[in-house]
């Protein structure tokens, strides 16, 4: 061990660093390795740092690499840290290269490249001639943002030189801190610690934005030798698929699409739209008996909603005879075999880590019984057909999986052709290689299965796609399983696929959501590895939906339960027309027209027959106001009817209501939609039904809306002032009108829909805190 020490010692590293190495096993034979490589004994401390630096960083796909690294560090080609990065990350994305271009490697590592003081200052100059605002904002300015910003312009320039040189041209600019800007740096610090969270939240969504969707080196998760594609394989795809990048979308067609299948649609269609590629819709339909006609229709519709379109949409079952061929190869290989154990007799030794008795069962045997199996000659279950890996491996995974089983159940896209059908795991690599993917993406919970993935792919000897795993989704207060999805519908606890109160597709679209909110949540929320136990809270959902509805939804009013006002001081055929924008925030969609008249509808929630400290609503001796036309002074109320008094527009009430002119109120029906379950994560609870909400769906059935709606058809989108957005619903028909809630306004007005049908008034404390979720972007979250 003191020969090591000493030999490490001789290549310059302090002693920290040679003590933690003698630790570490792994760490240790690395850097020997690379010094017996280069044949070194003793160098300059510089270029052994990198060596080490080097070696500490070489992962099992880039062992191959290891004497291209090293000879360029020794001769000096590559020396310093930020060089050796740049060739380690052009390196971690070419693995699929059996020779490196030279050129481009050298390029992506800045060999040859030496950054001059000179060209420092000139680029530090000239980056500074761009920053406008800098005199007005003055010391205040993001330094850490600046240095960052001329770092990508000098990406190989030393630190330290390039931090002092821009310190020394914006001081050269602004001259010494004066003052106010001391006393500006001072309030800057003070910031509330709720503001700077939400700037650092922001910040980090928008890193992991660039870092995840749009940089496609970054899509590296483990390493495995067996990913490496050889040349031949590299030139068949690039002879057979034009595209530098293809990605896919591959829904098992035997269910309804959700949120969750939304953000892999937005990731992998953009992904490829980004790099000027395209993306496949495959349906990997390997199993009729879950999988129907109605299912591929509906998938399709979602893309065509979300606004995305397919390059090709093809289906894993167009390749069932390849499949069948390629099965063929492996049993001649000696690489499958034929097995008679029932189901529960194969768990019990794959749990057992134990062999199968027919495991060694010879190629031709095995291949008599696949063709039997081809031609309907055994029963479903009797015999399926399995790899053969290893029985005993630690990933369950590669314990002999079975790749085609028995069923006489016709296929929705394929008929009866077969009574064989293979099994995912099997087709889902197969299919990647055989489309030219380049980018398989897939959530985390398919990480486990990625040595299988590749294993059937070396194998057989086929093109190897990148596999890249993000996390899963998961939206507080809803369940996404399709398990679970599955027992609320078949239960009717919802009310069907298209419930509202469900986040699949046709259920968000039923709701009011658009593809455009949709879209922007999914890029808000990005794709991370970082857990699939993070949630994103609702609110993040109802955010986007809002922005989005703020300037497209046209304003109304409506009366959710109805009761008469009468204003009495004025004449009985009283009507005063009001102009009133359609869209604030878009006033180039002009104005519309209502009327005041002398019996108006308020709404019974908006009204109290005593008073109350905390009540801003009608009451006797009350001044309100009315929205759109001023203040008025109530001066009785009972049950049945409201009786006020207009007053002068000098008098300012504390808030406006809402009302509709009796001449102009006509009647629908709205649904007041909240949060499906009152548990944050209703997975938590030992009966999640438990957690449902009972107020997740208000109907009201006496709800009236303005005669300017009669022409609205379903999908149409609105906002009623004061309630929230709302989307018509698609049984509105025969001339009944029904309105679904989208959205409330704000947080605290669905704890005021539960108040309207319970009598209540709401207090401050009754507004529930939102819970901190992992809205860092995955949570931020996934």
């Amino acid at each position: 061990m003191e020969e090591v020490q000493t030999r490490l010692q001789k290549i310059g590293l302090d002693e920290t660093t040679i003590k933690n190495t003698l630790k570490g096993k792994n760490a240790l034979k690395s850097i020997l390795q690379t010094l017996d490589l280069v044949g070194v004994k003793e160098c300059d401390k510089k270029i052994g740092n990198l060596l080490y630096e080097m070696s500490q960083n070489l992962t099992e796909a880039l062992d191959n690499r290891r004497a291209l690294l090293a000879q360029y560090i020794v001769e000096g080609k590559i020396s310093n840290k930020l060089q050796l990065e740049g060739g380690l990350e052009y390196l971690k994305t070419h693995t699929h290269l059996e020779q490196i271009p030279v050129q481009d490697f050298e390029k992506a590592a800045g060999v040859g490249i030496v950054v001059t003081p000179e060209q420092i200052k000139d680029t530090v100059a000239q980056f500074l001639k761009s920053k406008e605002d800098l005199k007005t904002i003055r010391y205040t300015y993001n330094f850490s943002e600046y240095t960052k910003q001329v770092r990508t312009l000098l990406p190989f320039a030393e630190g330290k030189l390039l931090t002092q040189e821009l310190n020394q041209q914006i001081e050269a600019i602004l001259g010494p801190k004066t003052e106010e800007d001391l006393k500006a740096a001072k309030t800057q610090t003070k910031k509330p610690q709720q503001q700077q969270q939400q700037q650092q939240q922001q910040q980090q969504v928008e890193e992991d934005d660039d870092e995840c969707k749009f940089d496609i080196s970054k899509l590296v998760a483990r390493d495995l030798a067996t990913t490496v594609n050889s040349e031949q394989l590299l030139n068949w795809r690039k002879e057979n698929f034009p595209y530098e990048i293809l990605t896919r979308f591959p829904p098992e067609p035997n269910g309804y699409l959700h949120i969750g299948h939304a953000k892999s649609i937005n990731f992998n269609f953009r992904l490829a739209q980004h790099y000027k590629g395209v993306t496949y819709l495959r349906f990997d339909d390997t199993n009729p008996e879950k999988e129907c006609q109605e299912f591929i229709d509906n998938i399709k519709e979602n893309l065509r909603f979300l606004g995305y379109t397919p390059f090709k949409t093809t289906h894993a079952s167009d390749n069932f005879g390849k499949l069948y061929e390629y099965a063929v190869q492996l049993i001649q290989k000696g690489k499958a075999y034929c097995c008679f154990l029932s189901k529960e007799e194969s768990s019990k030794l794959r749990n057992d880590l134990k062999p199968s008795p027919y495991r060694d069962t010879n190629p031709d045997e095995n291949l008599v019984i696949f063709r039997k199996m081809k031609m309907g000659y055994y029963k479903e279950n009797e015999v399926c057909l399995r790899a053969k890996i290893d029985p005993t491996h630690p990933n369950p995974t590669l314990r002999d999986p079975a790749i085609f089983r028995i069923r006489f159940t016709p296929h929705p896209h394929q008929g009866d052709k077969w009574c064989i059908y293979p099994l995912y795991d099997f087709t889902h690599c197969i299919c990647d290689s055989i489309e030219g993917i380049t980018h398989s993406c897939c959530t985390l919970e398919f990480e486990v299965r990625r040595d299988l993935y590749y294993w059937f792919l070396k194998e057989l000897d086929l093109y190897r796609p990148f596999v890249w795993e993000f996390s899963r989704l998961n939206v507080s207060n809803t369940v996404l399983s399709k398990r679970k999805l599955h027992h609320l519908v078949f239960n009717n606890i919802v009310d069907g696929w298209d419930d509202p109160r469900i986040l699949t597709l046709n259920g968000l679209r039923r709701r009011g959501y658009t593809a455009d909110s949709i879209n922007k949540f999914c890029d808000l929320i990005s794709v991370t590895r970082k857990g699939n136990e993070n949630f994103i809270g609702m609110h993040v959902l109802e955010s986007c939906i809002r922005k989005d509805l703020d300037v497209k939804a046209p304003r109304t009013m409506a009366i959710l339960e109805p009761i008469v006002a009468i204003i009495d001081n004025v004449a009985d055929d009283f009507s005063e027309e009001l102009e009133v924008p359609i869209i604030p925030r878009n006033p180039q969609k002009g104005n519309r027209k209502i009327l005041l008249t002398k019996s108006i509808y308020l709404d019974k929630n908006d009204v109290r027959t005593e008073d109350h400290a905390d009540f801003w609503g009608v009451a006797p001796g009350k001044i309100i106001g009315l929205k759109q036309c001023g203040p008025f002074k109530v001066i009785s109320v009972t049950a049945n009817e409201v009786h006020l008094e207009r007053l002068g527009k000098d008098i300012k009430p504390k808030g406006f209501l809402h009302w509709l002119s009796v001449k102009e109120a006509t009647p629908c029906v709205v649904r007041l939609y909240d949060y499906l379950f009152e548990a944050y994560d209703p997975n938590e609870l030992d009966d999640y039904i438990k957690g449902i909400n009972p107020n997740s769906k208000i109907v009201c059935p006496n709800a009236l809306m303005h005669k300017d709606l009669l022409n609205s058809k379903p999908e149409d989108k609105l906002q009623f002032e004061r309630l929230g957005y709302f989307n018509l619903d698609f049984d509105s028909k025969d001339g009944k009108f029904i309105w679904n809630r989208t959205v409330t306004l704000q947080e605290k007005d669905k704890i005021k829909a539960i108040a309207q049908v319970e009598g209540k008034q709401v207090q401050k404390k009754d507004v529930p805190q939102q819970k901190k979720d992992a809205t860092k972007k995955e949570g931020k979250k996934e």
